[in-house]
């Protein structure tokens, strides 16, 4: 059979307005909610970038080996801040969360000018989210299985809140979560400790706002929208897959479309393409490839597509 790899375009989800201008001063666009270290549902999708209120971003180089990056949203002042190849990032505070597959997944923090990095737990770790002076995330035991804990961001106070879990996402003092048993979305009240299953099936792409809560439903194929309550839902999309919110848009793919992406304005119910990948395959120079059937079984060949919105 002959090898076609999938070039993978990595979309991040930070901010869709431009920065303003007044008195000639530029105002940075705010790409995170105050007191939480990431946005939308970008953790969901690997964590591969996140911002912070000055308007600068933290991400993960394709083009050096993984490694922690920090620049301007316009792609100005880039600046290495670690070699370390991070995932599940976060920026809050002046400092920058991420578990770092060097160290087995390990949660690390560094100053955002690259200094002070330190480790603060120890173990395979994900889908962190960094929220005040607290932390969420899931990390697996010596069996392999996944429990969601808490710990303050010094490494201090570790907690396991939530056994055979894995974390889905953190919204005012409310975490939620899958359950291993069935994968199921469950969420589960802070301050008063009482849990509520939201889902019968299986959940993934999770994010949650004053709008409600967003998911979508592997089983159906569907992307679904609920109230904070876990009441009146309702389904948005269908035939996707990535899918992310922000704000009144939500992004995804379409499968069997050159896995090109789109927007829905909710406000409006207006789809938007906003990409238009080609349908060739190319090799290894960025050659179109006329002849699939000349392909060896070793030959480089690869397609666009996006993914990880």
């Amino acid at each position: 059979m002959k090898r076609i790899f999938i070039g993978l375009i990595a979309i991040g989800i930070l901010t869709l307005a431009s920065c303003a201008v007044a008195d000639e001063t530029t105002i940075p666009p705010v790409v995170q909610a105050d007191g939480y270290g990431y946005i939308a549902g970008n953790i969901g999708q690997g964590g591969l970038m996140a911002g912070d209120l000055k308007g600068s971003v933290y991400y993960r180089s394709e083009s050096d080996h993984w490694a922690l990056y920090t620049a301007n949203l316009d792609g100005s002042e880039k600046v290495k801040l670690s070699d370390d190849r991070g995932s599940n990032i976060n920026a809050l505070g002046g400092w920058v969360y991420y578990t770092n597959f060097d160290d087995n997944f390990s949660i690390y923090k560094i100053r955002t000018d690259g200094s002070e990095r330190q480790r603060i737990v120890e173990g395979y770790c994900s889908n962190l989210y960094v929220t005040g002076d607290r932390m969420y995330f899931d990390m697996r035991d010596e069996s392999n299985m996944s429990h969601v804990y808490s710990v303050r961001t010094e490494g201090h106070d570790l907690k396991k809140i939530i056994p055979e879990a894995y974390m889905a996402y953190y919204y005012d003092d409310v975490v939620y979560y899958i359950s291993y048993n069935g994968l199921n979305l469950w969420k589960l009240d802070i301050e008063t400790d009482e849990k509520q299953k939201l889902t019968d099936n299986y959940s993934v792409y999770v994010v949650v706002d004053d709008t409600g809560i967003c998911y979508w439903n592997v089983n159906e194929g569907t992307y679904n929208q609920m109230n904070l309550e876990g009441g009146e839902e309702r389904t948005v999309l269908s035939g996707g897959d990535y899918y992310n919110k922000f704000n009144q848009y939500i992004y995804f793919i379409k499968s069997g479309q050159n896995y090109d992406l789109y927007a829905l304005d909710l406000e409006i119910e207006i789809e938007d393409k906003l990409s238009s990948f080609s349908s060739e395959v190319f090799d290894e120079n960025g050659k179109v490839i006329s002849d699939l059937s000349s392909l060896s079984e070793d030959d480089f060949s690869f397609q666009e597509r996006a993914s990880f919105i």
